[in-house]
């Protein structure tokens, strides 16, 4: 549509230019901790081994609690078992399901409504230590134990086999 000849136009009414960014420029890891590659990302140790949706494990925990002796707290039980459930899931590159869960339980040595008495100092003392005594936990587990079946973990917790060492 043209312009009509009786409304003046100024400077403010005219088309402006607007400024467009530029190309972005070509970003590189050049920091001493920047990550390069995805084999350079740290595993194991005190890094541990990142696993998806690991937090999964405390509402499964939720769903079915652990049967716990007199005298044990619910939270460091249930804290102890959700990082055992975790670096399972992890270690099987998953997120924890609820087979996780008897695993943990058998292995910490809650079976049914009988808690093994011979795991209740491990115990005790894992609930005392907070953090550090849940990553004493994880190393002390017999790593084969962590990521046998099911079945097998059942097979040599009834054989009372001990899987922290």
């Amino acid at each position: 549509m043209g312009q009509q000849p009786n409304i003046p136009l100024t400077i403010e009414d005219l088309p402006r230019a607007e400024p467009h960014p530029g190309p972005s420029r070509r970003w590189r890891a050049a920091r001493p901790g920047d990550l390069t590659s995805p084999g350079a990302v740290p595993q194991g140790g005190a890094f541990g081994t990142p696993g998806p949706d690991t937090g999964y494990a405390l509402l499964l925990l939720g769903e079915s609690p652990p049967a716990l002796p007199p005298g044990e707290r619910r939270g460091p039980a249930e804290q102890a078992m959700a990082a055992l459930m975790a670096a399972r899931a992890s270690r099987l590159g998953r997120a924890p399901v609820a087979a996780d869960a008897e695993v943990a339980s058998l292995i910490l040595g809650y079976r049914e409504a009988r808690p093994a008495p011979a795991l209740a100092p491990v115990r005790r003392r894992v609930a005392g230590e907070g953090e550090e005594g849940r990553r004493r936990l994880l190393e002390a587990v017999d790593q084969d134990a962590l990521v046998a079946s099911v079945q097998e973990v059942r097979r040599r917790a009834a054989a009372g086999e001990q899987m922290i060492g």
